[in-house]
């Protein structure tokens, strides 16, 4: 994806500095080489006749080729001249500094975004994505089917997400943020753990980092305030989860102390008062409760689940109290249960009737528990178990089903689990609804002035689709740094973005031009107009189908398109006419027959000074051998079939789904997916025709999605 900052080359997304694959769109250069104006940010590479002064690689078995680069040919679209991409007016040498790639792993592994050197010898940083969701909570089920599930986000702050008919129709697939999402500073969420349906169409969170127990309307959207909060919480610092008795009007809470806080007439006096009793199981008059995690009350029995020391694996005990509704003080435990698999038994549900069943969300031995009592019999007693990684909570949901919440360690893993509960036979799995948040995968990235960041990604609709996020200062961030994805973005449903790929900016940095492959158009941006902003305007005529990746060329106006038909679509007075009138011609890679070789194509660099474009073409996306490097010259007036100058292809290769690249005037990145590795062709220029040959250097990154590079100064 061809991203192009003022001064770099977007980063491309990359997952982490060990191995991540990064689809590399060419730098974004400007059209001309000489005319440039002195300091201006520019896409175009240096002058071919300066040679760039390039280190010697270091003897490495997996990286060869020079440290540092030249005359840098990338994606520059930004006034900055701090991180410009080339000059072309006989200024000292820019050389590449380093070299952007993000990650894309399949599945739940985390994002990211990697600095390398240019000899691609190791990562100097690796860049985590926080994004809406750091870790789920808890999870409720209205009658109606409808799941309430909080969550903790970046910083001190949290959230509850709202997931209509989640019970009765569970698909596996990305929750995101639901269908509606409750956060910002109005809401007063800090650490939201526990939450329950209350009374009157509202839900209660209890809110551990803020010691309070909060009550929200059930349709409340957006940065929403509490209807009312209770703070006085008795002799409890905090609480961890809460149950209501709607029969009774009675609201039970379970204190990190080991204690109960009972709130009665909790409609009408809302628990402004603080708790009216508050009950201490004990056992042969000697308190045993340490520190109360799950709450439920079924029939005449309380069911308290308690963790214990939550460092500890094996010290986990779950009480009864019977007769609730009269208990205060002091109160004698009808049954203490310990040993075995309870070491973090953080949550727990029981159902009624019968078949009475005690669930227990064992965290620290990820298990679900199952505990009934025998026939004629008070005392639960363990059945069996499920094993389900770091279960968080547990819900009841409808027709013989749980829902749980599952919450291992690491970013993008957290999700809801649908449990089957036959009649007879274990509990399954049935369904899996996971990738909480508004970000589900990182795409491209472009460098902008100062050194600052823009990165594309993807969404679900139910989380307004996707967007662009700005990276404040990227290239000075810090080896394992988290970067902030929602406080300065582009996102909602105005701006229309359905699956950006390739970005990329013009010099001025004024114009972010954003290839939206989800509804085959090219979108432009003012770059700084963050929050639900609509494009400017939008290229809707492409000439073809969707369009992967682009490169603007400054000095003739002229926009650059990889279709994944294997078709150029070349856009004259591209700002100038707001492409309105579609593409002024297209042209195919072909081979000295006549006959075309585009499949697929996804990174497009431009090169004014030699008037070259780079491509590359994934081929068949499913297979990871068939991938290839175009190289096309004169390619302003490129028109029809045009036989190609240099075609990388073959067995040799390591290209089988080559998604983007960027060129420095010399040497030739790719952030090569399916391989995942970021792999460097030195003196590109110099090969050509048909060539199976290896790179020259590369570097592994997990599924690399794009490629940028990062320029000295001048």
């Amino acid at each position: 994806m061809a991203l192009s900052g003022c001064n770099n080359p977007t980063p491309g997304e990359t997952e982490s500095g060990t191995t991540t694959d990064t689809t590399t769109d060419g730098t974004d250069t400007d059209a001309t080489d000489t005319n440039l104006t002195p300091g201006q940010p520019t896409d175009t590479l240096p002058p071919t006749s300066t040679e760039p002064a390039t280190d010697t690689e270091p003897p490495t078995s997996t990286t060869v080729g020079p440290t540092t680069e030249t005359g840098p040919a990338t994606d520059t679209d930004t006034t900055d001249t701090d991180t410009t991409d080339t000059e072309t007016t006989g200024e000292p040498a820019v050389e590449v500094v380093r070299v952007w790639a993000t990650a894309n792993p399949p599945l739940l592994e985390q994002d990211r975004i990697v600095a390398l050197t240019p000899a691609l010898d190791a990562a100097t940083a690796t860049l985590t994505v926080a994004g809406d969701v750091v870790s789920i909570q808890s999870v409720a089920v209205t009658q109606q089917g409808h799941a309430i599930v909080s969550y903790d986000a970046p910083g001190t702050t949290g959230g509850v997400i709202i997931k209509t008919d989640l019970a009765d129709n569970p698909e596996n697939g990305p929750l995101g943020l639901g269908d509606r999402v409750i956060r910002g500073p109005a809401t007063g969420l800090v650490a939201p753990k526990g939450v329950e349906v209350g009374p009157m169409g509202s839900f209660l969170v209890a809110d551990t980092g803020a010691a309070a127990i909060k009550v929200f309307e059930f349709d409340a959207e957006g940065d929403a305030a509490p209807t009312f909060e209770i703070t006085d919480l008795g002799s409890s610092e905090a609480v961890w989860d809460v149950h209501y008795v709607a029969n009774a009007d009675v609201l039970y809470a379970a204190g990190t102390n080991g204690e109960v806080q009972v709130y009665e007439d909790f409609s009408n006096a809302m628990g402004q008062t603080g708790p009216d009793r508050t009950i201490v199981p004990v056992e042969a008059g000697a308190k045993i409760s340490v520190n109360l995690h799950g709450i439920t009350i079924v029939g005449d029995n309380l069911f308290l689940s308690d963790v214990g020391d939550p460092m500890e694996n094996t010290d986990g005990l779950l009480f009864r109290i019977a007769d609730p509704a009269n208990a205060e003080g002091d109160v004698e435990v009808a049954q203490k249960i310990e040993g075995g698999d309870l070491g973090n038994p953080v949550d727990l549900e029981v159902t009624g009737g019968m078949a009475s069943t005690l669930w227990v969300a064992e965290k620290a031995n990820d298990k679900l528990l199952r505990f009934r009592p025998p026939l004629l019999g008070e005392d639960f007693e363990l059945v069996d178990s499920v094993d389900v990684t770091k279960p968080e909570s547990v819900a009841l949901a409808t027709n013989n089903r749980l829902i749980l919440a599952s919450n291992p360690a690491g970013l993008d893993l957290d999700g809801l689990l649908e449990v089957e509960v036959p009649l007879i036979g274990a509990p399954t799995i049935s369904a899996t609804i996971d990738r909480l948040g508004s970000i589900t995968s990182i795409q491209s990235i472009a460098l902008a002035g100062a050194g600052d960041g823009l990165v594309g990604f993807d969404g679900t609709p139910a989380s307004d689709g996707a967007g662009v996020f700005s990276a404040a200062a990227i290239v000075d961030a810090e080896d394992g740094a988290a970067i902030d994805a929602i406080g300065t973005r582009i996102w909602g449903p105005g701006t229309g973005l359905v699956a950006p790929k390739g970005i990329t900016l013009n010099a001025a940095g004024d114009r972010l031009f954003v290839a939206d492959l989800g509804d085959s158009s090219i979108k432009v941006f003012d770059p700084v107009t963050f929050g639900d902003a609509p494009p400017l305007f939008v290229f809707a005529e492409l000439g073809g189908g969707a369009v992967w990746d682009i490169d603007y060329d400054d000095a003739n106006d002229r926009l650059f398109a990889a279709g994944v038909d294997g078709t150029v679509r070349v856009f004259d007075s591209a700002l100038a006419d707001e492409g309105a009138n579609g593409p002024a011609r297209t042209f195919t890679p072909a081979n000295d027959n006549d006959e075309v070789i585009g499949v697929n194509l996804h990174g497009i660099q431009y090169d004014p000074v030699g008037n070259n474009l780079f491509l590359t073409d994934v081929g068949d996306a499913m297979s990871d051998t068939d991938g290839a490097i175009y190289v096309i010259a004169g390619a302003d007036a490129a028109e029809g079939n045009v036989a190609v100058a240099t075609h990388i292809a073959g067995d040799q290769t390591h290209l089988g789904n080559p998604v983007d690249l960027a060129f420095d005037g010399t040497h030739l990145y790719v952030a090569e997916k399916a391989q995942s590795r970021v792999l460097r062709y030195s003196d590109i220029l110099g090969l050509t025709g048909a060539q199976n040959v290896a790179e020259d250097a590369f570097i592994e990154v997990t599924n690399a999605e794009s490629v940028r590079l990062e320029f000295s100064k001048p």
